[in-house]
């Protein structure tokens, strides 16, 4: 990154807003993989169960991270004001919904006898709110207009496949840490890894289209190039966050069949693992690089410059007499 213009760049969000990003993601896709599977019998009931142990709190501890960047539990109360206007509200008031539905079907799942109808109505309600859950965060970003890189409908898309990538690798760490027996590792090497195969596939062409949608407008293409600059996100996203994960899962779907159980959770980890890394460099990838717009008035180009991190900067006052 150019220091000399690093003024274009917004420094508003940054880690924390990436991690609320990620928590928020990986809570709305466990949820998702875990009432998916739900449907599935009781040979993926494991899986269902460490995704609902998952999702609730994931994204609580995801809250706990915007509040810290709002700076005031009262501003978080606030936002919730007027949905009919803001992205902001509207958010929050589908991530409130979506940690009520998540929370009562953990309890009735894990302590109760509920019938499999009413499961299955609750699971139809949470999956409803967790995809809202996950595409807001695109959807708030592409509604900022002063950001042409987060300007495009492919965002929400582009989040809500790598919510669910994130969201079925946890749930396969957690599987990995917490199962035991031959079960799991059928399951590892069967349903888990067929999932996590399409997901990162679905990802893949997800960010190809998001970064070719970038490249077509001058403002957007500028982070579009700055992103594709960053090393850290190449390989940490491109390489160990989709590749990687991507071939293990395939050696774990056609190459471990007769593997023993302690090789596939090695194997299943590892892709988790990495996966959940390229996860969280994507969003702070996505945050960091977003550049301000250029203006063309009159034939002449503008650059609206993001506030100084300095407030001692002296932008605005007179020079020293």
């Amino acid at each position: 990154m150019d220091p000399k213009v690093n003024g274009q760049l917004q420094h508003e969000w940054g880690w924390l807003i990436a991690i609320y990003l990620f928590l928020g993601g990986v809570g709305g896709g466990a949820y998702t993989i875990a009432a998916i599977n739900s449907f599935l019998g009781k040979g993926a009931e494991f899986s269902t169960t460490v995704g609902l142990w998952i999702g609730f709190p994931a994204l609580l501890i995801g809250t706990f991270f915007l509040i810290l960047d709002l700076g005031s539990p009262t501003k978080a109360i606030l936002a919730g004001m007027k949905p009919g206007s803001s992205w902001i509200a509207r958010g929050t008031w589908i991530i409130a919904l979506f940690m009520v539905l998540s929370f009562i079907h953990l309890v009735l799942h894990h302590f109760t006898n509920t019938p499999q109808s009413t499961m299955n109505l609750v699971a139809a309600a949470g999956i409803v709110f967790a995809i809202g859950t996950m595409a807001y965060t695109g959807i708030l970003l592409s509604a900022s207009k002063g950001i042409p890189f987060w300007r495009t409908g492919v965002v929400p898309v582009v989040f809500v496949i790598s919510a669910l990538v994130t969201g079925h690798f946890t749930v396969m760490l957690g599987m990995v840490l917490f199962g035991d027996g031959e079960g799991i590792r059928e399951l590892l090497a069967t349903v888990m890894a067929k999932e996590a195969v399409i997901l990162v596939v679905l990802e893949v062409l997800a960010i190809f289209f998001f970064l070719h949608a970038s490249f077509r407008t001058p403002d957007s293409r500028e982070s579009a190039e700055r992103i594709l600059k960053k090393t850290s996100f190449v390989v940490g996203y491109f390489v160990l966050g989709l590749a990687l994960p991507l071939a293990l899962a395939l050696l774990l779907l056609f190459g471990m069949a007769d593997s023993s159980a302690s090789a596939v959770k090695c194997v299943a980890s590892n892709a988790a693992l990495f996966g959940l890394i390229g996860g969280l460099l994507l969003r702070q990838g996505v945050l960091v690089c977003g550049t301000m717009p250029t203006l063309n008035i009159g034939g002449f180009q503008f650059r609206r410059i993001a506030r100084p991190k300095d407030p001692k900067a002296g932008i605005g006052t007179l020079p020293p007499q």
